[in-house]
Formats: structure tokens, sequence, C-alpha cells
């Protein structure tokens, strides 16, 4: 069963893949000007950041490596978020539009940063104080009840 705890199943991957999804779509409504096409291309690449900052760190091979990549994801959705309130303060999308944006950038950055304090309490529980790629190697097994760590079962939709 563990090869279907890949990143694809993870809520919080699929919640920034549709977060993204939605942002992209808003952009196309902009103003065509020279400002708008830079801000549009900023907020593309903050908010499609997430969910590939997840899933690389879900791919990784060690806690800090993860941690790092999930610490990038919550970067990238507090930069989508201001983003968002500056397309809202020049009147390109209504704070109507905006308010369930930024409720979802709320929910994901808290759904990391959980994952991240497990990652945190890893390492203070005697973990390397080195958070490096080249230490602290995963434990995956291949049975039924297992999942990658920190992850849990209720983290995924399997199908």
């Amino acid at each position: 069963m563990a090869k279907d705890y890949t990143h694809r199943n993870l809520i919080v991957w699929q919640r920034a893949q549709e977060l993204a999804l939605n942002v992209m779509q808003l952009s196309h409504r902009l103003p065509q000007s020279w400002a708008n096409a830079v801000l549009a291309r900023q907020i593309v690449a903050a908010v499609t950041s997430v969910g590939a900052n997840i899933a690389e760190g879900h791919g990784r091979y060690t806690p800090g490596a993860h941690r790092h990549h999930l610490l990038i994801a919550r970067g990238s959705l507090a930069e989508t978020d201001s983003w968002l309130d500056l397309m809202r303060r020049a009147g390109w999308i209504t704070a109507n539009e905006e308010e369930p944006l930024q409720a979802e950038c709320r929910e994901i950055t808290a759904m990391l940063t959980s994952k991240i304090q497990t990652l945190n309490r890893l390492k203070d529980e005697g973990g390397s104080s080195h958070m490096y790629e080249q230490h602290e190697p995963y434990t995956i097994t291949e049975t039924d009840d297992e999942t990658p760590f920190p992850f849990t079962r209720d983290d995924y939709m399997l199908e």
C-alpha cells in the first residue's frame, strides 16, 4: 500500500493545487498593462510554488529537507496573500473574491505549520542538530498501516 502514499494524494497538496488553479484563472482577468503582467507573473509564480514545494518536500529523503520545502511553501502562501491584497486594493478583484482565497491561504498555512511543527519535534527529541539532506533518513515500510513521516493516513485521500 505504501505506493499509494504519493504527494498527489496529500490533502494539503490537492488544496494547494486547487488554490493555484483559482488564482491563475483570476489573473487572466487583470487589465492588460505592463505592470499587471508583472503582477500576474509574480502571483502565479508564488501560488504555483506552494504545491510544487509540498510535492518536492514529500519526495525528499530526510525530515530536514522535507521541513525546508514546507517552510518555502508556507512563505509562498504569505506572498500569494500579499498579492491578493494588492489586487483588491487596485480594484481588480472585490473583497468578496479575495476573502475565500485568503481563507484558503490561511487554512493551507495551518496544515503546513502542523507538519513543520512535527518535524521540529523530531529534531528537538534527539534528531540531528543538522537538518540537512545527508542526515536523518526516513524510514518507509511497505505495510498497509504506515505512511511517510510526518504524514498520517488522515493526510491522504486514498482511492
